[in-house]
């Protein structure tokens, strides 16, 4: 359907990685730790409020911290410091970390999807090792919400059969599934706060933005959002100054993909018969024409809009940077 590949975008070679939650935890935590910054257990945020002081905490049972400067909200979509907004979306996915096989056909440079028109999807993403001696993968399996009891009830052996029959290829895969337990299921939403930033607060990542992860921009746009904050902060007068750059600096990135990704959504998550077919006839053959390759990779890449540039972010400026 899809062969995009970030070779299309010509000048400097590019090149994807595909990050597991984990790794990507695992390196703010080490910067926090080494920070000599305090962690706080234990506590369930409820709320915050801002006086002349600061903003305040509000946790669960009453309790409140002291006043900060800044509240940087990284909580994602259903947490209480960020206002409801948006919709859940009917699709979500099923979504688990196993072992690379042995003997295998799948790409370990590539993510790799199959489809039954919009409703059945199997994706497998290889995602290093963190840190183990054995590759890893990410395996997971389009699903609408309303019928996740079902597929509990249904048993993991029909479940498999279903999954085998869309994909052989992923057989080496099921047989480390032993228990639903090993298997997450994601909701999706698609939200926007119209004013992400508050007195001594700004939400960012998911907290600001959430999508469907169709175009694989969750963990890029947060990691945006952060750069542009610490910049912003940097250079301004005040806090408030500072964000008010940052949220300038990443508006109109946050809202084209956040558009781009309502597009896309139904495309590859939802019930229709006529947006696949489209698809599958019309688009696809002409994905693999100039420029729909150029405008493809570009789009998985996050770069539609010229983020980096906003962000004060050239090539050279990136290479300086090194790894996190």
């Amino acid at each position: 359907m899809l062969d995009v590949h970030y070779r299309s975008l010509g000048g400097t070679p590019r090149f994807g990685i595909g990050v597991h939650r984990s790794g990507l935890f695992n390196a703010l935590y080490d910067q926090v730790r080494s920070g000599g910054v305090e962690i706080a257990t234990g506590v369930e945020i409820v709320t915050s409020d801002a006086d002349a002081s600061g903003r305040r905490l509000v946790f669960a049972g009453g309790k409140r911290s002291e006043p900060f400067d800044l509240v940087v909200d990284a909580l994602g979509t259903r947490w209480p410091l960020a206002p409801p907004c948006g919709k859940d979306l009917a699709y979500g996915a099923l979504w688990t970390t196993l072992d690379w096989p042995d003997e295998t056909h799948f790409a370990q440079d590539a993510l790799q999807q199959r489809y039954r028109r919009s409703s059945v999807m199997a994706g497998v993403l290889p995602i290093g090792n963190g840190g183990e001696k054995k590759l890893k993968a990410a395996f997971f399996w389009s699903l609408r919400r309303d019928a996740l009891e079902g597929w509990r009830a249904a048993g993991l052996d029909r479940w498999k059969t279903e999954v085998r029959a869309l994909w052989p290829a992923c057989a080496p895969l099921l047989d480390q599934i032993t228990s639903p337990e090993q298997l997450t299921f994601a909701r999706y939403a698609h939200r926007t706060l119209p004013a992400p930033v508050e007195p001594a607060l700004i939400h960012i990542g998911d907290a600001w933005h959430s999508a469907s992860p169709q175009l694989g921009q969750g963990a890029n746009m947060a990691l945006l959002d952060a750069w542009a904050l610490m910049v912003s902060l940097g250079r301004a007068a005040s806090v408030d100054d500072g964000l008010q750059q940052a949220v300038e600096m990443r508006r109109n990135h946050v809202r084209l993909y956040q558009w781009l990704t309502a597009l896309f959504t139904p495309v590859y998550q939802s019930d229709s018969r006529v947006l696949p077919m489209l698809r599958d006839t019309l688009v696809g053959p002409l994905s693999k024409l100039w420029p729909a390759t150029w405008i493809q990779a570009a789009m998985v890449g996050g770069l539609i809009g010229d983020p980096l540039r906003r962000c004060g972010l050239t090539e050279a400026k990136l290479q300086t940077l090194g790894p996190c």
